[in-house]
């Protein structure tokens, strides 16, 4: 039993030793926590970029017995945007994630889980099936779009993708300032 508390007490002993010790050590430097060497700072939003108007001629490609064929050549307003797993002409749109009507009109939103080799987009125009297509970047994950619902075909008002968590939100859904109280310069007492 004297041995036990005899060890017991040295085993206190040299813990209180270690303590106090430790607290008259003069603190560590802390070294800046390091960031994987893959951690890149997230790509910059894309966000109504789709150029406004498509300058297209259209040819009929076969002639037609009895019939002469007119070119058409003019330029046409953008319309929507439409977004794949890869590029347009090897692959199948993809659908929106969520779809809702809201006061402000139509709006679809896309998560985009990550996948080799990224994902594209397409700018539609009226009134003609030629588009434009572009690649987005390597880190995007979410897309979104907000409809003009003025128009009996959807058009888009607004677009962006991105990052999800740097994303500003769309502006139908801030919320509304509340303006201020007004003050009749009275004090009470």
């Amino acid at each position: 039993m004297r041995h036990a508390a005899t060890r017991l007490s040295f085993a206190l002993a040299a813990t209180l030793a270690i303590v106090a010790a430790a607290r008259a050590a003069p603190p560590a430097a802390a070294s800046p926590p390091v960031a994987p060497a893959s951690a890149a700072p997230p790509s910059k939003p894309l966000a109504d970029a789709c150029p406004a108007q498509l300058a297209v001629r259209q040819t009929v490609a076969d002639a037609v017995a009895g019939w002469t064929a007119v070119d058409q050549q003019g330029s046409y307003p953008f319309v929507r945007v439409a977004f794949y797993p890869g590029p347009p002409a090897e692959t199948s749109l993809i659908v929106p994630t969520v779809e809702f009507k809201g006061q402000a009109g139509l709006h679809d939103r896309w998560e985009l889980p990550p996948r080799k080799g990224g994902y594209w987009m397409t700018c539609a125009y009226a009134n003609t099936t030629a588009t434009v297509a572009r690649k987005l970047a390597d880190d995007t994950d979410f897309c979104q779009a907000d409809y003009d619902s003025r128009f009996v075909q959807l058009v888009v008002k607004h677009w962006s993708c991105g990052v999800k968590r740097t994303m500003p939100p769309p502006a139908w859904a801030k919320p509304a300032v509340k303006p201020a109280a007004k003050t009749t310069g009275r004090r009470a007492d």
